[in-house]
């Protein structure tokens, strides 16, 4: 049997230099060569399925000449079994007719013979009486003789009998074999197909752009140890990570979606109030300070404050302590609708970047996070200190966009870290195994952040989970 082994190449991990605080490495394979990759293997897949498909020909003629020569030998097997029946029968009668003439002789003994001969009257009658016994002697002669032919043939009929019935039970057997090859062959044939249709199709989806909902939730999710995993992170269009006192971090995820439990949900900034914002979303948070409160009215954010709400939507989990146990569903929130309106993702980017196989980011010595490029998914794998990042569903957070925007942070009026996110500044872009340099954007708290390539070109983000890392300006 014919097999086929569909080679994964290993990307090669090469260091780039450091970029602020952040290091990227690595030297990934692009999807669109990999696809062509893929079609070449496809190509090759024609030759051994076409191998394999002659080969369950060859066997299925085999199969078929079996299948007459079983025939063949079940008729064969029929007429020697009705032919040994008819020899026996010949061979039982005229065994009976020699067992009577034998036991005759016997009792009579040779003396019936010789009174024949002896009592003849005549020369004449001696004559006539030497006749009939020669006859007699002759037809026992010729019984004897037609007793050992049945005999032989009987005995030729019972080899024959036993040959057939060999030759029959080998067929079977051969029949039996030449069908588990041919199931086998026909199961290696599928697997094949259904091996290359699933490498196929997830590389091709990797190079179709994909239409994506614009966002209508924005929540703000706890990240300290006690928070993780978090719900339904992986489900989130676009997540922001930036970091609040003790040197932690909290995300504002939106969504496109709704999902059944997000959370643990936390307090409002001024920072996560305006990206909320920005991005024209419904925004869901655990109160907040005063001085966030004022702007979130200010500035005319709608949003729900989860601590003051009625809603049953919002829900404690028994099983966490607070105040990292609040969640909201928002299948069933009912401030807003999924969206009608979409955007076309590209699958490649605009441009061409150096080589980045990782990147890693440093909050804190104690909260590090990483990611790591996985060609066959066209994503980054995440990491937060060393660990796989997965959601409470257990889902591993795969970034296709990460943007580091490294921003000026100050403090609010409790003395809290707070980036400083209307102006502009440097930024870190990496996709599809790339890395790009340059700037954002964003002239007031409403207007929308915009990211460019150092050539001055707009960055177009490709489809899939988006990662903004809000860091300290470097």
């Amino acid at each position: 049997m014919r097999r086929l082994i569909v080679a994964i190449a290993l990307i090669a991990i090469t260091i780039l230099p450091l970029v602020g605080p952040n290091r990227a490495q690595g030297n990934p394979v692009d999807p669109r060569t990999r696809v062509e990759q893929r079609e070449r293997e496809v190509r090759e897949l024609e030759k051994v399925l076409s191998a394999l498909q002659n080969s369950i020909a060859d066997r299925l003629a085999r199969l078929d000449t079996i299948e007459k020569d079983l025939q063949a030998t079940e008729t064969k097997l029929q007429a020697a079994t009705r032919d040994l029946g008819q020899s026996e029968a010949r061979l039982h009668i005229l065994s009976r007719s020699l067992g009577a003439r034998v036991r005759s002789v016997y009792m009579r003994g040779m003396s019936s013979y010789l009174e024949g001969l002896l009592n003849a009257e005549s020369f004449g009658d001696l004559i006539i009486n030497l006749a009939y016994l020669r006859r007699i002697l002759t037809r026992d002669a010729e019984l004897i003789a037609v007793v050992r032919q049945e005999q032989a043939a009987t005995r030729l009929n019972l080899s024959t009998l036993a040959a057939e019935r060999t030759r029959l039970t080998s067929l079977h057997e051969r029949r039996e074999a030449e069908q588990r090859n041919l199931r086998s062959q026909r199961q290696e044939q599928e697997r094949v197909l259904r091996a290359a249709k699933t490498s196929l199709a997830a590389d091709l989806a990797l190079i179709t752009p994909q239409a994506e909902r614009r966002p209508v939730y924005a929540v703000v999710l706890d990240n300290i140890a006690q928070a993780r995993p978090q719900h339904g992170l992986a489900a989130a269009s676009m997540v922001y990570e930036y970091e609040v006192e003790g040197r932690i971090t909290r995300y504002l995820a939106l969504f496109s979606s709704l999902p059944h439990k997000v959370g643990p949900i936390r307090s409002a900034r001024s920072h996560s109030a305006m990206l909320a914002l920005e991005n024209g979303t419904h925004y869901i948070y655990s109160s907040g300070g005063v001085d966030v409160l004022d702007l979130l009215r200010d500035w005319n954010v709608e949003g729900t404050n989860a601590l003051r709400s009625n809603s049953a939507s919002f829900t404690r989990d028994a099983t966490r302590r607070a105040p990292h146990n609040l969640f909201v569903n928002l299948a069933t929130l009912g401030q807003a609708e999924q969206s009608t309106e979409v955007t076309l993702r590209p699958a490649y980017l605009s441009a061409k970047g150096e080589p980045a196989g990782q990147v890693l980011i440093e909050y804190a010595a104690n909260h590090r996070i990483a990611y790591t490029f996985v060609p066959e998914k066209g994503a980054y794998r995440r990491y937060i200190n060393d660990v796989i990042h997965r959601d409470a569903s257990g889902t591993i957070i795969m970034a296709r966009n990460i943007i580091i925007q490294h921003v000026p942070h100050g403090t609010d009026l409790f003395n809290r870290p707070t980036p400083n996110l209307i102006g502009e500044g440097p930024l870190d872009f990496y996709a599809l195994g790339q890395h790009f340099r340059g700037t954002w954007r964003k002239a007031s708290a409403a207007a929308r952040t915009r990211f460019f390539f150092d050539d001055g070109r707009e960055i177009e983000l490709i489809y899939g989970q988006t990662w903004v890392q809000i860091v300290r300006q470097r």
